[in-house]
């Protein structure tokens, strides 16, 4: 008799043991779901901060499927998760807004692109630029892009990015023309215009209106320069005749 009570408490002790390590699974992986869930919800807050900002910067139709696209999936990963039915309808939503995007947006022009003239906003945009490159990046490689939008969507990042540079740069020209320091205005204006240069946007009014701009600031310096030149030769012949004149002059005599 006392084998069988040994062997039920034996039992009741591995039963035990069982549940308490099936308790400590489950609260692992109730755990796991909701850093999980935390993690997708901030994906979706951030993206639809990004596009609250994005009417900042002229969008194409293309970057508004991406950014609505990945609040999509992301509601998606997060019904799967924790199975919850009412997620149903603002997956339905989000499908809705993204096939009137499709039909009805209107891509605009980087010719609409316009940088603030303060420079905590200018440095807003800046991150707000690469904060979407990084987006289109992530979900490019979660293969949810089509590799042309992808192309068209970086290189209109990067151009962005060049006008804000060359903006800077010129405006960095021109505070160093007002602090007569000829040398490092021409270094910026001539790192503007090389640049400006190699950008092959043919019929771009902003390359176009700052190359012409940087090349009137380099005008300037290049006339600045003839001008003390020229001052600098006649202050030299004038003190070159006063030497001759003081040499030859009639000697006094005492």
């Amino acid at each position: 008799m006392s084998l069988f009570i040994i062997i039920g408490i034996a039992v009741l002790v591995i039963l035990l043991i069982v549940v308490t390590v099936m308790q400590q699974q489950r609260k692992k992986q109730d755990s796991e779901k909701r850093i999980e869930v935390a993690r997708l919800t901030l994906v979706i807050d951030e993206t639809e901060d990004l596009l609250s900002r994005v009417v900042n910067i002229p969008v194409t139709k293309g970057l508004m499927i991406i950014l609505h696209n990945r609040i999509l999936e992301t509601i998606k990963s997060v019904q799967q998760i924790t199975n919850d039915r009412n997620l149903a309808i603002q997956i339905n939503d989000r499908q809705t807004l993204i096939e009137s995007i499709g039909k009805t947006f209107q891509s605009k022009g980087l010719e609409s692109f316009r940088l603030p003239n303060d420079d905590r906003e200018v440095l807003q945009m800046v991150q707000l630029i690469k904060k979407l490159k990084g987006v289109v990046n992530s979900e490019h490689k979660r293969g949810r892009i089509n590799p042309e939008v992808f192309t068209n969507e970086i290189k209109r990042a990067d151009l962005m990015q060049i006008r804000i540079n060359i903006n800077s740069i010129i405006k960095r020209a021109k505070i160093a023309m007002d602090a007569k320091q000829s040398g490092s205005a021409r270094t910026y204006l001539d790192k503007a215009i090389k640049t400006l240069k190699a950008i092959n946007s043919d019929g771009d009014s902003f390359v176009k209106e700052k190359l012409d701009e940087a090349m009137a600031l380099m005008q300037q310096l290049d006339q600045v320069k003839i001008e003390r030149d020229e001052r600098q030769r006649e202050e030299q012949e004038e003190k070159s005749s006063t030497d001759l004149d003081a040499l030859f002059q009639p000697k006094k005599k005492w």
